[in-house]
């Protein structure tokens, strides 16, 4: 589904209790999706899906049938399915197959919850429906196989939902069950074969998996891998001739994912890891010899190759049905000195890493699961999570203060947090915090707060969006800590990254009392933001203007957005990335003519001299 890295829903069974004010939370919306689902929409490169011809999209394929869903878009392919709505992704399943599997959820297609109304609302959910297969030719044994895991890193499906494989009968065009199983907590693997009558050997054959599940979030996961269809098969026939790659997340720096590019020249080689860990998974019952490398791209994947690990020939050997965890040199004398190459013009970098590996002249079905590729990114801001949230964290309380640890190795400018909000059931956009920042917890002290409210906001930029200091502040290198104190007594939930473990930089006050909760490992996903001020697209809230209504109605809408207000305002619409595309000055009430727009996310910003308020507006035609 568009998945999936979200709204937080609704406080279901936190993974962790650290205390009775803060805790994890399954997570909502995915918004990846959304900000792929735009960029598809006005024809921008976009990582939904693989491009793919009319043409080809109405022709029924032939056999052999199969996706592993190793590929580097949020959609499945749409040479293989017909619809959109699970999520193909590397960050859910644990000790996948391959690299890549098909989750389901409670998400719909857009990223959003199925039923956002009603927090109990059940039913079936996700599809996941194979484009027509041709088996009027068959003459021998048709059997589909798969595997699958309940929950993984995501949120346990209960006893009562359920996964589903249907096959379609193209000469009543109805659905049959052939499949299902219960859900349960997170266990390995596992595979199923199922045989294909003769009743369904037609030009037009299709099966689909469903499930059932809560309607109202990023909930109830299943994980899909490895689906193949063919013919002279049997019972027997689970033998995989395959060795391939697990994982796409490689981290090439020693202490964070992500930092600005001025920062890091600073001191390249200490803030280089010593070496990345790279997962091989052989199949197949007999050690293969894999022959690995890596190497690092400039721009974005476009520019030349600086770096090639190893530069020569090196294999290890992989143990029949088992996993090796090779650790490959970055800077780690005198296996390897990579670091990369300081350019003091440059504001920013991205990176493109490649690893692979072959057999050499042994057998491997599935090439394509051997490639997978990750990006090293030098923007504006620092990182420690891997911009994947597969649960929530919240701090609850009036005054309660929630502060993220940071060693800033050079003197800059602190602008803006970066935050990815998650919403639970109840809107909690009118709700308010204050930006702050600590340069110590013990004893306590505050350098920076801001003097009005922000509150938070659902709509997704680039999974982030900007929250702007009410002044730029200046820090000298050291370690500071930022985050926020709650004006409000609800939980305002952040998401979590359970990749990555910095949890002993996370730090929260509910009664007085610094705590840390070191239990649950994982990222926050707040970051500061370093260098000029970005464009706000978040409303601050403003104590004087508190009694100002602001109603805007339709949402979504198709062709006008009906405003009224209580107060004079400077209208803006802005798209997804901070472009004005629409600006006047309003009276207490009036239309917006959005017909001529794309559909997609958009934000309906309000300002006068006293304050800002943003609304989120989806068009959908």
């Amino acid at each position: 589904m568009i998945k999936k890295y979200t709204y937080l829903l609704f406080l279901l069974v936190p993974l962790c209790s650290f205390a009775q004010k803060d805790t994890l939370i399954a997570l909502g919306v995915n918004s990846k999706i959304i900000v792929e689902s735009y960029k598809e929409s006005h024809g921008l490169p976009s990582l939904l899906r693989a491009p793919i011809s009319a043409v080809h999209k109405k022709k029924a394929v032939s056999l052999p049938f199969f996706d592993d869903f190793t590929q580097h878009y949020f959609y499945p392919d749409a040479a293989k399915w017909e619809d959109n709505y699970v999520f193909i992704n590397s960050n859910y399943a644990i000790n996948p197959i391959s690299y890549g599997v098909a989750t389901f959820d409670g998400l719909d297609s857009l990223g959003y919850p199925y039923d956002f109304n009603n927090s109990t609302s059940y039913g079936v959910a996700d599809y996941l429906t194979s484009v027509s297969i041709d088996l009027s030719s068959i003459t021998d044994s048709v059997f589909l196989s798969f595997f699958f895991q309940p929950q993984g890193n995501g949120n346990r499906p209960e006893t009562k939902d359920s996964l589903v494989l249907e096959f379609y009968q193209p000469t009543d065009s109805t659905w049959t069950s052939q499949w299902n199983v219960s859900g349960s907590a997170t266990s390995p693997f596992e595979r199923v074969m199922i045989p294909v009558d003769t009743a369904y050997h037609k030009t037009d054959f299709k099966f689909r998996f469903k499930n059932y599940a809560t309607l109202s979030g990023n909930v109830d996961h299943w994980n899909l891998d490895y689906i193949y269809l063919n013919d002279n098969r049997s019972y027997d026939d689970t033998v995989l001739y395959d060795v391939t790659l697990t994982g796409n997340y490689y981290n090439f720096l020693t202490e964070f994912s992500a930092m600005p590019w001025q920062h890091y020249i600073v001191d390249t080689i200490n803030a280089m890891t010593s070496a990345i860990d790279v997962e091989y998974k052989n199949n197949y019952s007999t050690p293969f010899a894999v022959f690995y490398k890596y190497q690092i791209i400039e721009e974005n994947g476009t520019g030349s190759v600086i770096e090639t690990y190893p530069s020569t020939t090196s294999s290890k050997n992989v143990n029949g049905y088992s996993s090796l965890i090779e650790p490959q040199a970055v800077y780690n004398l005198p296996a390897n000195d990579f670091y990369f190459p300081v350019d003091d013009t440059a504001q920013s970098k991205v990176f493109q890493i490649k690893n692979y590996f072959d057999l050499n002249a042994f057998i491997d079905d599935h090439q394509e699961n051997d490639t997978v590729i990750s990006y090293q990114v030098f923007g504006n801001d620092y990182a420690y999570d891997d911009g994947s949230a597969e649960v929530g964290y919240g701090v609850q309380g009036i005054g309660a203060k929630l502060a993220h640890q940071f060693n800033f190795k050079k003197s800059d400018t602190l602008t803006a947090f970066k935050i990815y909000f998650s919403p639970i059931t109840n809107n909690l956009s009118a709700k308010t915090f204050k930006l702050t920042v600590w340069n110590s917890l013990s004893p306590e002290n505050i350098i920076y707060q801001q003097n009005a409210y922000y509150s938070p906001t659902y709509s997704l930029t680039n999974e982030f969006l900007y929250y702007l200091l009410d002044y730029p502040l200046y820090l000298t290198a050291g370690t500071y800590y930022i985050g926020w104190e709650k004006i409000s007594e609800d939980f305002l939930n952040v998401g979590w990254d359970l990749n990555n473990n910095n949890s002993g930089r996370v730090f929260f006050n509910t009664s007085g009392v610094w705590q840390n909760p070191t239990t649950q490992p994982g990222s926050l996903m707040l970051r500061p933001v370093f260098g000029a001020y970005p464009e706000p697209i978040v409303g601050i809230y403003n104590p004087e203007s508190k009694n100002d209504e602001i109603t805007v109605y339709p949402n979504p809408v198709k062709n006008t957005i009906y405003y009224q207000t209580e107060l004079a305002y400077t209208i803006e619409l802005f798209d997804v990335y901070g472009k004005i595309v629409r600006s006047f000055h309003s009276s207490k009430q009036g239309t917006i003519d959005v017909s001529q727009l794309e559909v997609g996310l958009y934000f309906l910003r309000f300002s006068n001299e006293n304050s800002v308020n943003t609304k989120k507006i989806i068009i959908s035609k």
